[in-house]
């Protein structure tokens, strides 16, 4: 009897030794339909239809904390892509951190999701695959989202109030040049100022750097990424507001983004600058929850002048339909015009889909 008891004990070890640990994920993927169509001058030409099984963005991660005493926790996460098209490989390829939470707040270090990432929760509902993110989600906006090896602390809440704060050192904006220091350091920024009461939502977030490099979308690059732009005082800033309460989901949000060229051509110093709005709108019937999402970028600066290419609207519609907490069926459609006048490029795009957290 003593020998079952303590064989018993041991056993329970491992499943003790892990109660902390919390497996977790969402499985996402369906059928998405595409087609664009391009204007020049007054000739269009549309392309054939795609039609294609995608996955929305599935991911894997565990999470766990211990009670190290005195209100004070050790936090972690480990979390990946999953594609169900077996695309995505590696561990800790999405938010992945170790950090200490109490009182104060918490401070983590590691992958992590930038302030102006974690804002894009209430700018962007959608789901939908890579490949057709800047027509069936409101991307666009997004664009400044991603995440960066950091350190980041974010507050507790003081009457609805919180805030974070975080940096990615020199050598970790630019990996290939830790030892050198030859080419100017592109370390960032980043601040956020969050409110919350009674449904009723705010956000600030922004981000600064001294240098930085952006592709042609004006997405920001690692140094020497080929066809790269280098910019000076690179800066985000977006505002979010909103409602979050009774069925009832609102949210609109307005950003400006502003750089100078760095490149020593005739154009150094010139004004890179674009403003985008966004808004979206959804009521929760019974186990069908329908939105609507609008989004419009202004024509950008391009070195001081304005470029029509750079002018987009959007609008995207849908619904979720819930089989229970876990499970969702997802539809949506979405319309994207970029440019102005004879030319211009129009994209549509629909897709089914099934969703499942876990």
């Amino acid at each position: 009897m003593k020998k079952s008891l303590i064989a018993l004990t041991l056993a329970a070890l491992p499943v003790a030794a892990m109660a902390d640990v919390t497996l977790y994920g969402t499985i996402k993927a369906g059928v998405e339909v595409s087609r664009t169509k391009t204007t020049e001058g007054n000739v269009s030409t549309k392309d054939r239809t795609a039609t294609e099984i995608a996955d929305f963005g599935s991911k894997i991660g565990f999470k766990g904390h211990e009670h190290l005493g005195n209100n004070l926790n050790a936090i972690w996460q480990v979390e990946q892509k999953a594609s169900i098209a077996g695309t995505d490989s590696g561990f800790g390829t999405r938010e992945s951190f170790i950090g200490l939470e109490g009182g104060f707040g918490k401070i983590r270090a590691g992958n992590l999701n930038t302030v102006l990432k974690d804002s894009g929760d209430n700018v962007n509902v959608w789901e939908s695959s890579d490949a057709n993110a800047d027509v069936l989600q409101v991307s666009k906006i997004g664009r400044v989202e991603n995440r960066q090896i950091s350190v980041r602390y974010d507050s507790p809440v003081f009457a609805g109030f919180s805030g974070s704060v975080q940096y990615v050192p020199r050598d970790n904006a630019n990996p290939k040049d830790n030892h050198t220091h030859a080419v100017k350091s592109r370390e960032s920024y980043h601040a956020g100022l969050n409110y919350e009461n009674s449904g009723f939502f705010a956000q600030y977030a922004g981000s600064f750097a001294k240098y930085a490099d952006l592709n042609d979308d004006a997405e920001r690059v690692a140094v020497g990424t080929a066809g790269s732009n280098p910019v000076k005082d690179y800066q985000v800033h977006r505002v979010v507001a909103g409602y979050d309460a009774n069925n009832l989901y609102v949210s609109v949000a307005g950003q400006h983004e502003a750089a100078k060229n760095n490149d020593g051509s005739a154009n150094n110093g010139k004004k890179h600058e674009q403003t985008q709005v966004a808004a979206t709108a959804a009521y929760r019937l019974g186990n069908v929850t329908p939105r609507v999402s609008y989004a419009h970028g202004f024509k950008a600066k391009v070195n001081g002048e304005k470029d029509a290419s750079t002018q987009y609207d959007q609008v995207i519609v849908g619904a979720d339909y819930d089989f229970s907490k876990r499970t969702s069926a997802l539809v949506s459609a979405g319309w994207l015009k970029e440019g102005k006048g004879v030319n211009k490029t129009e994209k549509t795009a629909s897709m089914v889909g099934l969703r499942h957290k876990f």
